[in-house]
């Protein structure tokens, strides 16, 4: 076989035999860089063949050849290079597509909501953790923590309304909050129905209420501007009515929350929140339907997860592999956290199971694999079941066909976007062949439900919660394991019904 260089001569002359193009194409394939040579060869041809009218007219030129009908060799070759430039017109574009920039993922939110303390909403429920966008806040009581993220601190107690303009403004038609405002925030505004308060860096109350519209410097000084007066400038220890009576007063700092009475008030609920969930775990633990249940109470240090079904019957505690130990949703409440390929908790489910429900509380920290496990059957076939995060947010249910019939995935619509990484998330699952559907839920909230066309028992068997492997005994595993953490897992033989799995979400 001719080398390189004599089959580009062969291809720019256009002698190439069917057996040069074929070992031509595989080269291009093989070898990227050859496509820039190819490219070199074609520049100096065209520059060649420009300056043919140029050569002397008394050269002696090769007498020409008798022409020749086209052969079956002739027509292999012309495919065989139009094929070539085929494949180097696709080498090009993949070369461009490859300096484009990536698109970047885009976020609306301008502040985030850190703490609460006995959070009820009359506007959408939001739990600490959560990015907030510019919309409007009702809450109806309780004491809400925002940050926005030029830096200024706000609590609001309710009732309240507090409408999110930007990351550096917002609107208050409704209830009381106070705030600080560091100089890197210098600028915060906080606009009322009667005048607009702009900060320079301090801490102030305000107070809107039916009757009339306070505010109060604390710290600092901050200015006042409504709309047919001049701006007033407040100092510490000033006070002074957005409308009406313009005298000032003296600045009461202990009618507004403070973020010391919010960290007081903070740690009270959560240990509340906690002893609840510690008295309620012994009647969950004793469920006739419940298989298997987790509460990461375990000692630390502890390599293995106790199971507390009072019915677990033939279901063995799990064994931790590499996870390491964390704090879970409340302080003295533990997790397991999962960072690398080798974290995982190793476990067993014998024999078949015809209806199943699980429940987790999770924290993804990273969607960074096309597939992120929360609980998977180890291999795939003979109804196994996969249930696990998508890299595009959607939580699936696999279940894999039976005597090698095609498998099934349930998905719910994107759940995990950037906005939601780093909080705890209730996540829940239902088989229930009784009205052939699996029903996804988080937070409470069923999530979507969709029909099971297959309907034969599952078989879990040896499985992995936030890792997964696929059973092979030698060769590489692809890497599914979770970037996140795990507070509580529970598995049920039986379908909890909304209302149950409501309960388990508070």
């Amino acid at each position: 076989m001719p080398d390189t260089d004599t089959l580009i001569q062969h291809y720019l002359e256009g002698t190439l035999t069917t057996a040069e193009a074929e070992e031509l194409h595989e080269l291009l394939q093989t070898q990227p860089e050859l496509g820039e040579r190819l490219l070199q060869h074609f520049d100096m041809d065209a520059m060649l063949r420009a300056t043919k009218p140029l050569v002397a007219d008394n050269i002696i030129r090769p007498a020409l050849l008798p022409k020749r009908r086209f052969t079956f060799a002739t027509v292999t070759s012309v495919a065989a290079m139009a094929a070539c430039i085929t494949l180097l017109g696709t080498w090009l574009m993949n070369a461009a597509l490859d300096l484009r920039p990536e698109a970047e993922e885009t976020t609306a939110s301008v502040a985030v909501l850190t703490r609460g303390v006995n959070l009820e909403w009359d506007s959408a429920a939001i739990t600490p953790g959560t990015p907030l966008s510019p919309g409007l806040l009702k809450l109806k009581s309780g004491i809400a923590q925002i940050e926005f993220y030029q830096g200024a601190r706000v609590l609001i107690e309710g009732p309240a309304e507090l409408q999110l303009v930007s990351s550096g403004e917002a609107t208050c038609t409704r209830g009381k909050l106070s705030a600080q405002v560091p100089p890197q925030a210098k600028g915060f505004r906080i606009n009322t129905p009667k005048g607009t308060i702009v900060d320079l860096g301090t801490e102030f109350g305000l107070d809107v209420s039916a009757a009339n519209e306070e505010v109060h410097v604390f710290k600092g000084e901050v200015e006042l501007h409504q709309p047919s007066a001049t701006m007033k400038s407040l100092k510490e220890g000033q006070a002074m009515a957005i409308s009406g009576n313009t005298a000032l007063l003296t600045a009461n700092a202990s009618s507004f929350a403070s973020l010391n009475e919010i960290d007081a008030r903070s740690a009270m609920s959560q240990r509340f929140q906690f002893e609840k969930w510690l008295a309620s775990s012994s009647q969950l633990n004793a469920d006739a339907g419940l298989r298997l249940r987790f509460d990461f109470q375990d000692d630390e240090g502890s390599r293995s997860l106790r199971n507390h079904a009072v019915n677990g019957g033939q279901i063995e505690d799990g064994s931790i592999v590499g996870a390491s130990w964390t704090t879970g949703r409340w302080p003295g409440k533990r997790a397991l956290e999962f960072r690398n390929v080798s974290d995982r908790v190793r476990l067993n489910i014998p024999g078949e199971t015809k209806t199943l429900t699980m429940a987790v509380w999770v924290r993804v920290n990273g969607l960074d694999r096309t597939f992120n496990s929360l609980f998977m059957s180890e291999g795939w076939g003979d109804r196994k079941v996969h249930w696990q995060i998508t890299r595009d947010g959607k939580v699936r249910l696999g279940i894999a066909g039976s005597a090698g019939a095609h498998h099934a995935d349930h998905d719910t619509p994107v759940l995990f976007t950037p906005e939601r990484f780093g909080r705890w998330t209730h996540l829940a699952v239902v088989f229930d062949p009784a009205t052939k559907e699996v029903r996804h839920y988080a937070n409470g909230e069923l999530l979507t439900r969709s029909n099971l066309k297959a309907t034969q028992s599952l078989k879990i068997g040896i499985a992995e919660l936030g890792n997964w492997n696929d059973g092979r005994k030698s060769g590489g595993v692809a890497i599914r394991h979770l970037s996140g953490a795990m507070d509580e897992f529970a598995l049920w033989d039986r379908a909890l019904s909304d209302a149950e799995i409501a309960a388990l979400a508070k």
